[in-house]
């Protein structure tokens, strides 16, 4: 570099704790008033370190005016972090550059803070280099607490890592909270759904259900109200499989799915038509397909249905499950049949 060059030695306090503190307003330029500026905040607070960065940009000023035309500058933002503080800086140096026409800057930092301006000041002047000091014992201490508040503030901006990061933790609170102990259940069910959903990458499908649910509740009334009558026997169905299944779990697994089957078949076969009604009106389906999917989807329920008690009572059932088959039949051919003439 040539000592024709002119450089700018720049202390940048964001949050102006100059300006809270030690009640001075920025911009401040020149070695003096840096250093006055420097002892007032220094007298105000001990321990900020923004300071530290000031009595630092002095001293940088001291090693390169020796062989540089060099100028020593404070500039401050504003109490609230972020556009505000931001735009502040940037006039303030503005303001500075207009006096001083610098080539390049030295930035003095006391921390990772700072350093989010320097875009802004690399925009009106380029950056040689960048001093930081800090506090020795803080250092770790200071570094860590960036990271994790930058980590909080771009997980609050973006709703899918809010939802993720914040809105599960809040619903498993608020479980144990209304629950207890009981609650824990619940919190590793919804756990285990929200996992399931991401394994087997259901997202989409979760997300059509919900446009049409919202769409019909605006649009297509009588389609909403059958998706709410479908929610409810869904609820119902799985209400009534749990309150079976505690009498026979440690009993056997096969057991056990088959209690559960057996008390909510046919509950779950009532939300499913519920819903393909609801589905099926709006979208004009012809009446046969409306009428035969139903008809199909209880063939399907009371085989199973007998299945699952054939499994809890061997001898009492067999038959019972040999007429479910023969009357599935007969309803599948009726389904066709309906489809067909249609």
């Amino acid at each position: 570099m040539s000592p024709k060059e002119r450089i700018l030695v720049l202390s940048v306090d964001r949050d102006d704790d100059l300006g809270n503190k030690a009640k001075v307003k920025g911009p401040v330029k020149g070695k003096k008033d840096v250093v006055e500026a420097a002892a007032r905040l220094a007298m105000a607070d001990p321990s900020d370190s923004d300071s530290n960065a000031m009595f630092q940009a002095v001293k940088v000023l001291e090693e390169m005016k020796k062989q540089y035309t060099v100028e020593v500058a404070v500039i401050t933002g504003h109490r609230n972090v972020g556009i505000a503080s931001d735009r502040e800086i940037a006039s303030q140096l503005d303001s500075i550059l207009r006096s001083f026409k610098a080539d390049y800057a030295v930035l003095v930092t006391d921390g990772a803070e700072d350093e989010h301006v320097m875009p802004i000041i690399q925009s009106k002047v380029p950056i040689l280099s960048v001093s930081r000091v800090v506090v020795r014992q803080a250092e770790q201490l200071e570094s860590t607490y960036f990271k994790i508040k930058d980590f909080v503030e771009e997980s609050l901006e973006n709703p899918k890592f809010a939802r993720l990061i914040f809105g599960l933790p809040a619903i498993a609170l608020i479980l144990y909270a209304l629950f207890g102990i009981e609650g824990w259940r619940a919190i590793v069910g919804i756990f285990g759904a929200y996992l399931l959903v991401k394994g087997f990458k259901l997202e989409q499908y979760f997300h059509n259900a919900y446009e049409e649910l919202t769409t019909s509740f605006t649009r297509r009334r009588f389609a909403f109200f059958m998706y709410l009558i479908a929610i409810v026997f869904a609820v119902l169905a799985t209400y009534r499989g749990y309150e079976v299944i505690t009498d026979w779990i440690g009993i056997g697994l096969f057991e056990t799915v088959s209690a559960y089957t057996s008390a909510s078949i046919y509950f779950y076969f009532l939300a499913g038509a519920s819903a393909w009604i609801g589905r099926g009106v709006n979208r004009e389906k012809s009446r046969g397909k409306l009428i035969s999917m139903p008809v199909f989807g209880f063939a399907v329920s009371l085989v199973i249905y007998n299945a699952a008690e054939l499994i809890l009572s061997p001898e009492a059932q067999a038959m019972n499950f040999i007429y479910s088959i023969i009357m599935g039949f007969g309803l599948l051919f009726a389904a066709l049949l309906i489809e067909w003439k249609s």
